[in-house]
């Protein structure tokens, strides 16, 4: 990706005594809400590289045929970044797109405020199709052979089941009255969908379907627990589910079948957990330090609301409300921390 102007104007680079980046170097996109722009930084020396104006309100960003595809919630349209730095809108027809996910040759981009994913040819860069959803549709869930694909709804509390081979709404799982499904997961294998009640505080799980067919419309859920209070997101493993508790500061850990294994306490406005070198880490909207389950603790230059595993046991963690971007690695603590555009959200290495 060419590098964009930095600063917007012709304000000089960070770090002008060290070589330039070559263009083969990885670089670290990030969303800037607050400006509406794309940041770009030199993955491992923290670089401030420049900026791509994309749109309004970008929060997600996922890389897709060797461009960059950012999720602009204000916009009818996602904004995709070309590898030389052109740009290139996509109407999706509808308001609110937030969430990707990549599924039988497709991107699929929910749009909260339009009730439907679209459905993006990322070659062609054009619009093949939109699929009705539920009201508000958030985040994505892919099946492992990506014949199906599963939407939450944060309005109506069900997770909508789409067939990507003929875009179609082939199921949806009903997760209880006034429930409003956040995060959506499904084990590595696939055997089994779960979901976030934010409103309730509490995690369902679902069967997702298989070879005799998805769940029929109005499925509902086969197993709950109650989680801290204002759950917004999980992960599911092979044998784990774990699901903050931002209300409550605690991290709920429980086996496939939903019984609890253990509550970790101690956070301050958990978000997120990551598991990076054989540990998992939380991140911390509340608190200026990544800690694990484990009780290691690494400190960061200010709490953060997103962040990216990058390897080597690293993660990049974005301080939305402190304009910000950091490189931490969980043995060491930060390796780098660079000013941002405001509200730098969640990022994606190109």
């Amino acid at each position: 990706m060419t590098r964009g102007t930095e600063g917007g104007d012709d304000a000089p680079a960070r770090g002008g005594d060290r070589d330039a980046p070559s263009p083969d170097d990885p670089v670290l996109a990030v969303p800037c809400e607050g400006d509406d722009r794309l940041a770009l930084f030199a993955l491992e020396t923290g670089d401030r590289l420049g900026e791509v104006p994309v749109g309004r309100l970008p929060v997600h960003a996922t890389t897709c045929r060797g461009r960059t595809v950012v999720a602009t919630m204000g916009e009818r349209s996602v904004t995709a970044v070309g590898p030389t730095g052109e740009v290139t809108r996509v109407e999706t027809g509808v308001l609110g797109p937030s969430h990707f996910a990549a599924a039988n040759g497709d991107l699929y981009v929910s749009c909260s405020a339009g009730d439907a994913l679209a459905v993006v040819d990322p070659e062609a860069l054009t619009l093949v199709d939109r699929v009705g959803v539920g009201a508000e549709p958030h985040e994505l869930a892919v099946a492992p052979d990506g014949d199906r694909l599963y939407a939450g709804s944060r309005r109506d509390g069900v997770v909508d089941v789409v067939d990507t081979g003929t875009r179609e709404r082939v199921g949806a799982i009903d997760t209880g009255p006034d429930a409003r499904v956040q995060g959506v997961a499904l084990a590595p294998d696939g055997s089994r969908g779960y979901a976030v009640d934010q409103r309730g505080a509490r995690v369902v799980a679902f069967d997702p379907g298989g070879d005799s067919g998805p769940p029929a419309v109005g499925a509902s859920i086969c197993a709950e627990a109650a989680v801290g209070a204002d759950p917004y997101d999980l992960v599911a493993t092979a044998d784990r589910v774990l699901v903050p508790g931002r209300g409550d500061g605690v991290v709920h850990e429980l086996d496939r079948e939903l019984e609890p294994i253990a509550v970790h306490e101690g956070f301050s406005r958990p978000v997120d957990t990551f598991d990076v070198a054989d540990e998992w880490w939380v991140l911390d909207a509340g608190a200026p330090g990544l800690r694990s389950l484990g009780g290691a603790v690494v400190e960061t230059p200010a709490p953060g609301l997103a962040a990216t595993p990058v390897g080597d046991g690293r993660l990049a963690v974005s301080h939305y409300d402190d304009d910000r971007v950091s490189l931490v690695d969980v043995e060491s603590g930060p390796v780098w921390t660079a000013d941002s555009p405001a509200c730098p959200f969640g990022s994606v290495v190109v």
